[in-house]
């Protein structure tokens, strides 16, 4: 197992670096936690927040290939692999955007 820190292995200028509401499900689901199956074989499970702005921060993900990568790209984010880590993000990048705009 791996794990990667905010603001070492990834950082955001605006302070948020979190997964879109749009990796965990189809539609505009009010806040609360929700699971959505990827195409790329990549199941994941988040908690939408919404403060005028929606996103997910804690999130656990499992492929059947590369294992699982689960946290928070806001803190710690764990992986079974490098490779896990980097199919996901390669994937599934989490989007960099700024407090200040909510």
């Amino acid at each position: 197992m791996i794990y990667k820190k905010f603001g070492e292995d990834f950082k955001s200028e605006g302070g948020a670096l979190t997964l879109a509401s749009e990796e965990v499900t189809d539609g505009n689901e009010e806040q609360g936690v929700y699971t959505k199956a990827h195409n790329d074989g990549w199941v994941i499970t988040g908690k939408i927040i919404e403060d005028y702005y929606v996103w997910v921060n804690s999130f656990v993900a499992y492929h059947p290939i590369y294992g699982f990568v689960c946290g928070d790209f806001e803190d710690t984010v764990y992986a079974s692999s490098e490779e896990a880590f980097a199919h996901f993000w390669q994937h599934h990048e989490p989007e960099a955007w700024d407090y200040e705009d909510i």
